[in-house]
């Protein structure tokens, strides 16, 4: 115990905090993604208010060509700086396209994302469980000092309506943690 009892009064936060954060990426790795997609962009990099519009644009796009309507397509959507540049990307993984052929979707992606940004690339894959996309997606939310420096533009993780439903339908349900939620 400390000499200052202010100290001590929070000891718990970091902990709980934690939890949430990975309760929180829980959830999100049971939604049935297809797609784990790291868009960037070529020459200079757009205000992040832009580069959410040009992701929204290629899920629009996508999803027409999945004949999904595009309340329907889940995404999740998270910005950082890079590594070695620090140049502005971002990390989306996107679900409900109710495809069969994930190669063909993902090579067709990758043309959409050329085609609209004018040649800038994008790495499409399907969305494999054991890499733990999910969890990438949701790191910056119980940033430590390191991960704070490296992703000090990354403080939330954008969710469309329908992985907001889903989620909600899944808590609803009582399917998670035994109805203990709920």
């Amino acid at each position: 115990m400390a000499r200052n009892p202010r100290i001590d009064r929070n000891w718990r936060d970091p902990w709980s905090r934690s939890e949430r954060l990975t309760d929180f990426a829980l959830v999100l790795a049971r939604v049935e993604w297809d797609l784990f997609c790291s868009p960037t962009f070529k020459g200079s990099v757009p205000r992040p208010s832009i580069a959410y519009g040009l992701v929204y644009r290629w899920c629009q796009d996508l999803a027409k060509h999945c004949q999904v309507p595009y309340k329907h397509l889940l995404l999740g959507i998270r910005g950082e700086l890079g590594e070695k540049n620090g140049r502005f990307h971002l990390h989306c993984l996107v679900g409900g396209t109710n495809t069969r052929n994930y190669e063909s979707l993902c090579h067709y992606g990758e043309w959409l994302w050329k085609r609209s940004t004018g040649g800038a690339r994008i790495d499409v894959r399907r969305y494999d469980r054991s890499q733990a996309g999910a969890e990438y997606i949701c790191k910056c939310l119980g940033a430590n000092a390191y991960e704070l420096s490296k992703y000090n533009l990354a403080l939330d993780v954008t969710l469309s309506d329908s992985v907001i439903r889903l989620i909600t339908g899944i808590d609803s349900s009582g399917e998670r943690r035994g109805g203990l939620d709920t």
